[in-house]
């Protein structure tokens, strides 16, 4: 907390009676904060900035309740010095009341309505409620009482943000144009002050589309005040599609400017508008000659380009080399950069099969490293890893052009490859964030690996490209990629505690636990690695919730700086972040966590009690979800797809999901449900939701993941955790059974009979058999299925200790009635015999869990790699003991709180 005390000559004293209090705060010292508090309100206990103080200690002594009613004693008494509402607002901030600080300075700028300082902290307040409205009228009435133009500009742009959340028809025709005349008096008067200013005049322009008067803007007197007024005129030019002076004026760029690839791609779209294909492709030759020894890459790329726009129009240029040499040349040129494959790979469709091979045989002649050759300089190493990647596009890693034989030898191949080019570059010359060069060796070795593994389902290709991967970062410490795949290998072995040591090195924070998260976290919990999962869950969920408060910060900094253009960017990142599926699947997940750990009905009643679940209503806003997963950060060179294929699978993998965070999310709001009285019909409801989610929309979708008959995520380049985790819920037919069970007590008292053979009979109740001991297996099928296993029985005893627990008040008034006592007493006795046979079946089922779970940890693991003399395949060891062991231990102590709640229902 930044200590505000206050600085008027008045207050010397005051000041000096407070400081000590803010030293304490600042320091976390809460108690002797208190302390000192209570010192300076005995003396003077109508100091409203000492009794806020104490309020603010008390918060953070976790007396949340006392602060409250401090707080609101002095928010009764309109407190105007800043230094009091900076501690009222650090106070609203702490307990998530941000409208709270909006009122408070309210109530001050009317008591004190000439304060310029009370209104700017007023318009900040709104800002950080993102109320648009009033941030207008509050930045007009500071304009008024202090005429500068940051206040002007502020209301301005107040209505630009309000046209951002209008329909499109009133922003263009009522609220922008309103903007614009707002601007353009002030243009007229001559007051424009800064570049921001005419920039923020600009973006009004943009966003109605009027292309023309911006362009009359920085062709005219306003210009010299802004920054970059060629490219802006350029790109107008283009927009406004006048190619012809769009065209020159680009060309001009580039002769300032010769690597600027935006330039050459904006000039290919405005010269092949208004000249021939050969006038465009002799400028890119003069370009790339007075380019060529300054190893400049734009020009050649352009010339590639040119060729694939040409080709896609049907266009013809005169006296074109083939493309084939021009692909040569390039990779001739720049063949030891690192963007070299992204770059040709853009182009490669353009080659015929015997085109791409005779590219490849060229490219290997330039490159002197023969079939049993190593390359002996570390150029040479880069330029050779770049053919191999080449080679693996062009689709010579696959088959029928390799198989499975030719595939383990060229794995050989490579880790030979990878010790001589480490050898090259030993760590010792390099940096601790450096990259070994000969890491892609490595990183090719486990693509092939792995495809190995999706076609032999041999998990011996798992193990040694975990043993590759901790050999490449004892060499490579910083390396991403290495880290990357290493958590995707140790999950689809199902080895847990592996994957979160590389998680841990891989280090994500802030943003990233939104964008790479799905690598990791969702998957702990179905692994049976409950308390890790746990932990990162609340870590990410934290994260989440921080970000309203620190985005608010950006957007007031954007305000006072007077950075306009990125009020927006800020504003769109904060509902990015808001809106994210990962953000929803957390919280779901976090719930029904510890929804599975409840070991009583009073258990379950607080959990949902304190998670404020509302069953009747959906608070996920589907329309709004956003995808902020970052699928290309695991690199990959697949073969080119066939008609624009995406290898990925984002947009499949997204479907996904969002159908998994549906059916979890009606998962939780049944057990919900189940524990209210009179929720049969939202219980009917919910029931035939999920079950259509089962029976009609997750088969289709999951077909789309099926290759070769085979039910596997077919690439490491495809994520794996949602499409993994809904085959699981579907295969087991854990969402039928919910959904059966919730059927049932929307229509009675307690399960019928079908309920309880369904609990016999489910697949989602019967561990998968023990892998084999002879023999490297994956343990991740087995392990998906025991935690499903038990999470469904912990859902399924408190769905029906819930049910059962609502009906008891009615049997004991039954009882006490004197007439047609034979009636109720039979329909009681019936209920509770079925509730005994349920907590019978529900005991055999955990029971049954449990002693497979046993069996486990004893068996004998194997891996295929041999643990003696090697370090690394005895830290692969250990870590295939400690996950197994771990997720046994957590899985069991769940089983032991799921026997707790079970036990109610007998009693």
């Amino acid at each position: 907390m930044a200590s505000k005390v206050p600085q008027n000559a008045d207050n010397v004293v005051n000041e000096r009676r407070l400081r000590p209090i803010y030293d304490r705060l600042d320091n976390g010292n809460n108690k002797k904060a208190l302390q000192e508090a209570d010192k300076v309100l005995k003396k003077h206990p109508s100091n409203q900035c000492a009794r806020v103080l104490k309020a603010l200690a008390l918060l953070r002594l976790g007396k949340e309740d006392e602060c409250q009613s401090i707080i609101d004693k002095v928010r009764a008494e309109v407190p105007c010095e800043d230094y009091t509402l900076q501690a009222m607002s650090i106070c609203y901030r702490e307990i998530h009341q941000p409208d709270k600080i909006s009122e408070v300075y309210e109530a001050a700028s009317k008591a004190d309505p000439n304060n310029e300082e009370l209104l700017t902290h007023l318009f900040m307040s709104y800002v950080r409620l993102g109320d648009y409205k009033k941030q207008h009228h509050t930045a007009l009435a500071l304009y008024k009482l202090v005429p500068k133009n940051p206040y002007y500009f502020w209301a301005v742009m107040s209505i630009v943000m309000q046209a951002s959340q209008a329909e499109d028809k009133q922003a263009k025709n009522v609220i922008l144009p309103l903007a614009e005349r707002m601007v353009l008096k002030l243009i007229k008067e001559g007051k424009i002050e800064a570049e921001q200013e005419i920039q923020l005049y600009l973006m009004i322009l943009e966003m109605q589309g009027k292309t023309e008067e911006m362009f009359e803007i920085i062709s005219g007197p306003l210009a010299p005040k802004l920054s970059n007024v060629t490219q802006r005129k350029a790109k107008l030019l283009l927009q406004m599609k006048r190619f012809d002076e769009a065209a020159k004026a680009y060309e001009e760029l580039i002769r300032k400017e010769r690597d600027n690839w935006a330039y050459y791609q904006e000039y290919l779209t405005a010269g092949l508008n208004c000249q021939t294909a050969t006038k465009c492709y002799k400028f890119l030759n003069e370009t790339i000659t007075t380019t060529f020894d300054d190893k400049v890459r734009a020009p050649q790329l352009a010339r590639l380009e040119l060729l694939k726009r040409t080709s896609e129009q049907k266009l013809e240029i005169e006296h074109c080399a083939h493309i084939c040499d021009d692909m040569r040349q390039y990779f001739k040129q720049f063949g030891n950069k690192g963007c070299i494959v992204g770059d040709l790979k853009l182009y490669l469709h353009l080659l015929s099969d015997a085109d791409k091979e005779e590219l490849l045989e060229n490219i290997e002649i330039d490159i002197g490293v023969g079939e049993n050759d190593y390359p002996t300089t570390v150029d040479q190493m880069q330029r050779h890893i770049h053919f191999e990647q080449l080679k693996r596009i062009c689709g010579r890693h696959h088959p029928p052009r390799a198989d499975v034989e030719e595939r383990k030898n060229l794995v050989k191949r490579l880790s030979d490859l990878y010790d001589k080019g480490n050898a090259l570059c030993p760590r010792e010359t390099r940096l601790a964030t450096d990259f070994c060069p000969a890491d892609s060796y490595i990183l090719l070795a486990v693509h092939i690996l792995y495809q190995l593994w999706y076609e032999t389902s041999d998990a011996t290709w798992l193990y040694k490209a975990m043993n590759i991967l901790e050999r490449g970062l004892l060499s490579s410490r910083a390396n991403f990629h290495l880290k990357i795949l290493l958590i995707r290998i140790y999950l689809e072995a199902g080895v847990t505690v592996g994957a979160n040591f590389a998680y841990s090195m891989l280090d994500c924070k802030h943003i990233q636990l939104d964008s790479l998260g799905h690598l990791y976290a969702p998957l702990l919990a179905p692994l049976g690695y409950l308390s890790q999962a746990s932990y990162c869950l609340d870590h990410a969920a934290k994260f989440f919730i921080a970000n309203y408060k620190d985005s608010a910060d950006h957007l007031t900094y954007a305000y006072k700086f007077g950075s306009f253009l990125k009020i927006q960017e800020f504003v769109e990142l904060r509902e990015r972040l808001e809106n994210s599926i990962h953000f929803a699947m957390t919280t779901v997940d976090k719930m029904l966590l510890e929804m599975s750990w409840c070991d009583s009905p009073m258990a379950v009643t607080n959990s949902l009690s304190s998670m404020h679940i509302q069953p009747a209503e959906d608070s996920i806003r589907w329309d709004l979800l956003r995808d902020n997963r970052d699928v290309d950060v695991v690199v990959g060179w697949e073969p080119l797809p066939e008609n624009n294929e995406d290898l990925r699978m984002k947009l499949e993998t997204r479907e996904c999901m969002v159908r998994l965070l549906a059916a979890r999310s009606l998962m939780l709001r049944i057990l919900a449900a189940a524990n209210d009285a009179d929720s049969s019909s939202l219980l009917a409801r919910l029931s035939g939701e999920l079950k259509k989610l089962q029976s009609e929309v997750i088969p289709q979708l999951l077909q789309k993941f099926k290759r070769d008959g085979k039910d596997r995520v077919n690439s490491v380049i495809v994520p794996l955790d949602a499409v993994e985790r809904l085959r699981e819920a579907y295969s087991s037919e854990q969402l039928s059974l919910i959904a059966q069970f919730a059927d049932s007590l929307a229509n009675s008292s307690c399960p019928d009979s079908e309920c309880i053979e369904a609990l016999r009979t489910s697949p989602c109740l019967k561990p998968l058999p023990l892998p084999e001991q002879n023999k490297p297996v994956s343990y991740r099928k087995f392990l998906f299925r025991a935690s499903t296993c038990g999470e469904t029985l912990a859902f399924l005893s408190a769905i029906c200790t819930s049910a059962a627990s609502q009906i008891k008040p009615n049997i004991s008034k039954k009882k006490n009635k004197r007439k047609n006592t034979k009636e109720p007493v039979v329909s009681t006795a019936v209920e509770n015999q079925t509730w005994v046979k349920i907590s019978q079946v529900l005991t055999e089922k955990l029971q049954s869990l449990e002693f497979i779970l046993n069996d486990l940890e004893k068996l004998e693991y194997c891996s295929g790699l041999n643990p003696e003399g090697d370090i690394l395949n005895k830290r692969v060891h250990k870590f295939v003991y400690s996950s197994l062991e771990s997720s046994c231990s957590s899985l069991k102590s769940r089983i032991v709180n799921t026997q707790k709640l079970v036990n109610n229902l007998k009693s």
